[in-house]
């Protein structure tokens, strides 16, 4: 979540191929995470134009505490244990192997993998000090949207999972909370896009214009 790194690399290899465009950024989900982290750690030098997430999971920590719903719970967390099977002989000398793969809830699959290592083991206070998306997100310096949905059965619900006092306090973050919508989905009859693309593609197209 919290470490930007090779997103840098891409971003600055785009920029180098084309230095006079205008670069935008788009993610979704837990996605999310990954581009704040960037913009709030590259500040005015991130290199984007504008930036925009898709059902977002803004408060980490908490997300991974309270837990999901039982059928979300477990697929994503079977989704997370087969991505990591196939480098389980790799991980052995770093990680716990047999526990991370026993893990039955996404917190205690991320404390091991990442907490609980042999070489560096941490708290998990101290890994959400150094991984929390939004740790500096003050220093963010580029306009923001967010699009969220009252029914994403991911992410929660708004009153408990959207940190209010962000859209209120910072001029460069800006919240379109729909009633319906789901966890990425934002559909509409086909052959017709998710309307959130198309709410994206308007608000950078502005944004260049201003």
């Amino acid at each position: 979540f919290g470490d930007p790194s090779d997103l840098k690399e891409a971003v600055t290899y785009i920029r180098f191929r084309h230095p006079a465009a205008p670069l935008f950024a788009v993610s979704e989900g837990s996605g999310s995470a990954l581009l704040l982290s960037y913009l709030g750690e590259c500040g005015s030098s991130s290199y984007v134009t504008g930036a925009a997430c898709i059902s977002p999971v803004l408060r980490c920590r908490e997300w991974f505490e309270a837990g999901l719903p039982w059928p979300y719970e477990r697929g994503f967390l079977l989704h997370q244990k087969i991505s990591l099977s196939r480098y389980a002989s790799a991980l052995e000398d770093t990680v716990d192997t047999g526990k991370l793969f026993r893990s039955g809830s996404l917190r205690e699959f991320e404390e091991t993998l990442f907490c609980h290592t042999k070489s560096c083991p941490i708290s998990w206070d101290t890994y959400w000090d150094l991984n929390d998306p939004l740790r500096d997100v003050d220093e963010a310096a580029v306009p923001v949207l967010c699009i969220c949905s009252a029914d994403d059965p991911v992410c929660g619900p708004p009153e408990h999972t959207l940190p209010a006092e962000l859209f209120h306090s910072n001029p460069y973050f800006f919240l379109l909370l729909s009633h319906h919508g789901g966890h990425c989905g934002f559909l509409r009859p086909e052959p017709l896009p998710a309307w959130s693309h198309e709410v994206i593609l308007e608000s950078f197209r502005a944004l260049t214009e201003f």
